[in-house]
Order: C-alpha cells, then structure tokens, then sequence
C-alpha cells in the first residue's frame, strides 16, 4: 500500500467540529454567527543534481469564528481544537464584536444574495482518490527524473536551477445561523522546473509546469521538453532598437496579463478607488468582441468549488461580452454596496482569514485562430515567450505597465532571431484596446486563482531596447 493512502480524510470531522463549536456559542449573545473549518495537507520537495534540497510535509486543521452582532462583526480563530480554546476562541469573538466598526451592510449571505442558485460542480471531480495512491517516494522520484529529462532534452541545455513538486488536499467545512451547512474536498500537484541553457558564452533559462489533481496524471517528458525549448529558443538574444511592434503572447505570458486584468475588477478595489475599472461597467474596452469569464464550475478548473468561502453558490460569470465590461467580481458585502448580487467570489486562504474578494478561474475564450496563424499574419513584431517584473511594474490604478520582456522577432510571418532586455511599456485600457486576434490554445497558469489564456495578438505597443 502506497505511504498516502494512511493518510486520513477528515471532513466529517471538520462538519462535526462545526456543530461543537456552534454549541459553544452562548444563546442571545450574537445576531449570527459562522464557524469555517479547515485542513490542508501538503508536500514540497526540491530537487538538485539528483539530490534532495528540501522535503517538508505539513497537516494544518483549525477553525475561524465570525460572529455578527449590531452591525459589528468579530472574528477569531484556533488551531487547537480542545473544548478549553474553542470555548476561548468564541469568547474572543464575541470580544472583538464589541470594537469593530458597525455597518448595516454587515451581515450573513442569503439566497436572496446570491447571483447564482444552483449548484453545478460536482464534488466527486474535485477529489482524486488515485492522488492517495501515489507515495512519497514516487513523488521524489518524479522530481528527479524531470531533472534528469530536463538535461537531457536538448545538448544545450547545461544544467537545471529549480526542480520543485508540491501537492496538497484541503478540506473545507462551513455551517452558519442561516442554516447553510456543506463540505467539499480538493486534491492538486503541481512540478515545475527551470531548465538553463549555454551556448558561445551565452545563458539562457525557461521554464515550464505541470498541475492536476492526481500526480500521476501529470506528464513530465512534456514539461521538460517545453522547458528546455524555451531556454535554448532565446540563446544569444539581443537587445532591439527601441520601436512600436506588434506582439505576440505566448499563453503562460498571456494568462499572467489576465491575473493583472482579474486583480483590478476586485469589487473591493473598485469600490475604494484603486482600481482603474472604477464606474465602468457597461464600456466597450477592447475593440474586438472578446468574452472573459470568472468560472467557479469550470469542469477540469483547478479553482472550481462549489460554493465561496462564504457559503455562496458558484457560477460563471461573464466578466467581459463582446469587449464590454459587464460586472466586477463581488462577495456577499461588496454586492451589498453596489446593490448588486455576489458572484460567488469569497476567498479564503485559511481559517486564519475573513473571506475577501478573490478569482476562480479567470480567463479568455479562446478563439478560432491557431498560434500559427497568428504569427503567420505579422510582418513585423515580437513573440514575447517570458515577462519579468508584471506585479511591480503595473499600477492598477492608473493602469501604467512597464515590464521586462524576452522572447522572438517575427519577421514575414515567422519567428527569427532570439530578443532579450528589452522592455515593453503601453497602459492597461491601451494594452487591451489593441488586442486584435485571439488563439485558440488556452493554457491555464496558477497565480492567485487559475488565470487562462490563449496565444494572443496586440498590436502597435512599445518596446524600449537600444
């Protein structure tokens, strides 16, 4: 038997933990109340010229406690689940009610809250029980031999920097004063490696990845052979004159933009004015008739619940129709300030956490053009394959973006020489206006929720070189 089948799946544990707890609560003492239990159990090793750099293991159970009293909310939280501290935990709640600010909008979601009112995911989907069978020992030796393909795809490829597999399983168990109670459980991996490569005196790294909810499901001759493509791809690169081009974004590239694009349509944000999307709503932004979605129920999605961290049912949500922005991504408190319904979009990251506004799987629909045909329509312009510096060279609030950039001139509709140090710098609304064809190659990347994309063309944009 497989080490990970001993491993004890606890989620009746964690519903009846809920119901201890909201035992605990003193009669008369709140206006409602919501207990959030939680376990996550996860893996990380690291891998080193065959060796291993680093192999930890963590189980975290614990509860959160919100209580509603007066327009008030308190909040606590315990990892120790004895009577002593669960009982203190409650107590420090309804404490923390009495000094926190009041606000009418404060209170537990109701149906008449929710924009979506039937759930549509399937729970079985989102725990694989062939990820239990899958020791630890097969999984650093899944590690070592994505190094080991990583070198040996390709001669130039001199060595591996980074070779990491982690996994987890969370367990998530909500029940609350308005009589919502529900459970769910999920499994993923993920192996990542960076490959470098040296050829003339020059180095280069790319990197590639692998997600899915059972590890043996993952391929690793695929990710490594990607890697080391996109190491060697841009050897001996060079810096360009400084020009407007049009570029083309590989997919990784494409869905770490819609990251950016998701974080400044955070209800919250808009509401507090950091957010360029701010009074929006109903503006055609792109020029093309380009549809992106929120989706909470997307079969296969790595973000796929089936309801928030609040206890609201998940849905799709079109973000964008046709190029026009049509909603911001709610929870319960910021529809309530908008007037409008949540879309499902509490997140939380623990029971250590309040739910806030967050992604699901945030991305694109792809379209009917191949990345060949894509490139293939450029005469002139810039396959950019890697950005460095997109978090803290973009401000949401103005929407400036300046970011490092490398990648492949195009030249008569192919890929040529090899680009490096150069700097793409346009601004949000530009950068989206200018999007002219979308590919039908979506690829999802994990970065603060599942964000997709396909390969996607823009252009006339900026590029600082020499």
């Amino acid at each position: 038997m497989a080490e990970n089948s001993k491993i004890e799946i606890k989620i009746e544990e964690l519903e009846r933990i809920c119901g201890e707890t909201a035992a605990k609560i003193p009669p008369g003492s709140t206006d409602q109340w919501e207990i959030f239990a939680a376990r996550s159990l996860e893996n990380e090793i690291d891998v080193f010229n065959g060796g291993i750099e680093t192999l930890s293991f963590s189980d975290s159970t614990g509860i959160g406690i919100r209580v509603f009293k007066d327009g008030s909310i308190g909040y606590a939280y315990t990892a120790v689940l004895e009577e002593d501290a669960i009982r203190d935990t409650v107590k420090k709640a309804l404490d923390n009610s009495k000094i926190t600010k009041k606000d009418k909008l404060n209170y537990l979601p109701t149906k008449k809250d929710h924009k979506y009112n039937k759930n549509q995911v399937d729970k079985k989907l989102l725990f694989d029980r062939g990820y239990l069978e899958v020791s630890i020992t097969e999984k650093i030796e899944m590690a070592k031999e994505l190094e080991t393909l990583t070198k040996k795809a390709d001669r130039r490829v001199s060595g591996v920097t980074n070779v990491m597999y982690s996994d987890g399983i969370s367990e998530v168990a909500i029940l609350n004063s308005n009589g919502f109670s529900d459970s769910y459980n999920t499994t993923m991996a993920l192996v990542y490696v960076n490959a470098i490569s040296r050829k003339d005196g020059d180095a280069s790294t790319g990197d590639y990845f692998g997600i899915a909810r059972n590890p043996s499901d993952i391929g690793l001759a695929e990710i490594a052979a990607k890697a080391a493509e996109r190491s060697v791809s841009v050897l001996g690169g060079k810096k360009i004159n400084s020009q407007s081009l049009d570029i083309v974004l590989d997919p990784m590239v494409a869905a770490q933009f819609m990251a950016v694009i998701a974080s400044t349509l955070n209800a919250d944000s808009v509401q507090k004015g950091k957010s360029l999307f701010k009074n929006s709503t109903g503006k055609k932004i792109f020029d093309i008739e380009a549809d992106i979605f929120d989706d909470g129920t997307l079969p296969g999605g790595l973000a796929s619940r089936p309801f928030d961290g609040e206890g609201v049912i998940k849905g799709k949500t079109a973000v964008f129709e046709k190029g026009i922005l049509k909603t911001y991504l709610y929870d319960a408190y910021t529809a309530r300030k908008d007037k409008t319904l949540s879309t499902g979009n509490a997140t939380r990251a623990s029971y250590r956490s309040t739910p806030s506004v967050g992604t699901s799987n945030f991305y694109i629909r792809p379209g009917s053009h191949t990345p060949e045909d894509i490139i293939r329509s450029v005469s002139k312009g810039f396959y950019v394959m890697d950005i460095i510096g997109l978090g803290s060279g973009t401000n949401p609030i103005s929407g400036q973006m300046s970011v490092g950039a490398k990648g492949l001139l195009i030249e008569k509709g192919k890929l040529s020489s090899p680009v490096k140090e150069v700097t793409i710098a346009t601004d949000i609304l530009s950068f989206l206006k200018s999007f002219k064809m979308i590919g039908s190659d979506l690829k999802f990347v994990p970065a603060g929720g599942y964000l997709g994309s396909p390969t996607v063309l823009v252009e006339n944009i900026s590029i600082s070189g020499k």
